[in-house]
């Protein structure tokens, strides 16, 4: 037995995980790019507050010059190099600026429109990445407007950023393997008919005769169907074949007891020999027909043929062979009519059916179709009812048909059984017998 190239399970689970990994590193992404930005919306609004707490302390002499009527109140800006900072500058250069800035400015520029809160980015005393916000605020006293920056590290931002990576990671590890673990028992479930569709064929192994059980999912139940059904057929050509056996041997029980009664005597009839010979030689020609008549019917499933054009190349072969007796054919199949089988099964229906037709007609032979029946009628003497059933009946022999309509009679009806339909003998309108071959 060929091994196994892979595992539909590990396939489905593998398929299932790349997407799912697909589907977390994408939202993953998603969720720290929102994030990151809510964490600079919610760090850039501190900065603006810190702007407006500025210009509420910031106090313009009649002279021009700025102070502060108050300290602000966040100490971090009184620590030299804290990464909180702020400060105030006109055209002429800095005027005030807290005491975390040290000896250093901020290289801000002003905002693009005054009055409005600014933000953006800039380096800081030691190189430190900041955030910024910026504001320009006009006075009478003053000609021009006093620039008022704030800025912060971004270290806060990014330690914010850091912490909610890592919980974002652990939680997408656990959310991950919680999903494969469930994805596991699904496709382990959902695969589970599958098991049991496995176990019963390797109990058919064992058991010879048995089917497969009902009650499975949907998708499944049309191929347990389709193996009962090969099944099925299996068992009986075997039954078929075992039933031809039996009647080979059985048909061919008188003719070796004569051949061994006419041997042993010493005095042999050749005659005799030779139509006992002769018999079993019929009986084996019909068995290995039968024979190959089932086999090509196990191939034809889903083939059509034309009847009336097998109707006609038969007739044209049999007006050869009976020229001498001036027979007519009529073919009178439809045209549109065709069999459901193979083309060569056909031909061995007609051909048997025509062949004995033109036997026993006296001057014509009618094959002609109605649906699915094939009708094949002759003006000669006929049969009567008693031959008719038993020239029907199942399970006739060779040596039980009726002379003249044996061995032919016999392959029709068991042909038309493997495709389903069945051979009816009557009499016919012409006056002869009257052949139908009926397919349902």
């Amino acid at each position: 037995m060929a091994k196994p190239s892979s595992s539909l399970k590990r396939r489905l689970i593998g398929a299932a995980m790349a997407w799912l990994m697909l589907a977390l590193a994408a939202s993953g992404t998603l969720l720290r790019v929102a994030f990151e930005d809510s964490v600079e919306r919610a760090f850039q609004l501190r900065l603006a507050t810190a702007v407006r707490s500025l210009a509420a302390v910031l106090d313009v002499m009649p002279d021009g010059s700025v102070s502060l009527t108050r300290p602000v109140g966040d100490p971090r800006f009184e620590q030299p190099y804290s990464g909180w900072y702020w400060q105030m500058a006109d055209q002429g250069g800095v005027l005030l600026r807290s005491r975390s800035l040290w000896d250093t400015t901020l290289p801000v520029l002003p905002p693009s429109e005054p009055g409005a809160v600014a933000f953006g980015r800039a380096a800081g005393p030691k190189g430190e990445p900041l955030l910024t916000a910026e504001r320009d605020l006009s006075f009478p006293e003053r000609a021009h407007p006093v620039h008022v920056a704030v800025a912060a590290s971004r270290h806060d931002v990014d330690r914010e950023l850091a912490r909610f990576d890592r919980l974002l990671l652990a939680s997408f590890v656990l959310l991950a393997a919680g999903l494969a673990a469930a994805m596991a028992v699904q496709v382990s479930y959902g695969l589970r008919p599958l098991s049991r569709l496995t176990a019963e064929l390797e109990a058919l192994k064992r058991h010879a005769g048995q089917r497969l059980s009902g009650g499975y999912p949907a998708e499944i139940a049309p191929l347990a169907e389709a193996f009962n059904t090969v099944l099925d057929h299996d068992a009986e050509l075997v039954a078929r074949a075992r039933t031809h056996v039996g009647n080979l041997a059985h048909g061919l029980k008188t003719p070796l007891s004569v051949l061994r009664a006419e041997l042993s005597s010493g005095t042999g009839d050749p005659l005799v020999l030779a139509q006992q010979i002769d018999r079993m030689d019929r009986l084996i020609e019909h068995q290995l027909t039968r024979a190959r008549a089932e086999a090509s019917s196990a191939r034809a499933l889903g083939t059509q043929a034309p009847v009336a054009e097998v109707a006609a190349e038969i007739a044209a072969m049999l007006t050869k062979i009976h020229a001498d007796r001036t027979i007519a054919i009529h073919n009178r199949c439809d045209p549109a009519a065709r069999f459901a089988g193979d083309r060569e099964d056909l031909a061995e229906l007609l051909g048997n059916l025509l062949e004995n037709a033109c036997k026993w007609a006296r001057t014509q032979v009618v094959v002609r179709t109605d649906g699915p029946t094939i009708w094949v009628e002759d003006d000669g003497p006929g049969l009567s009812e008693r031959d008719h059933a038993e020239a029907t009946r199942r399970g006739v022999r060779l040596d039980e048909s009726a002379p003249g309509h044996g061995l032919g009679l016999a392959i029709v009806r068991d042909l038309a059984g493997l495709y389903g339909g069945r051979l009816e003998l009557d009499r016919s309108e012409l006056g002869g017998l009257a052949a139908r071959l009926v397919f349902v």
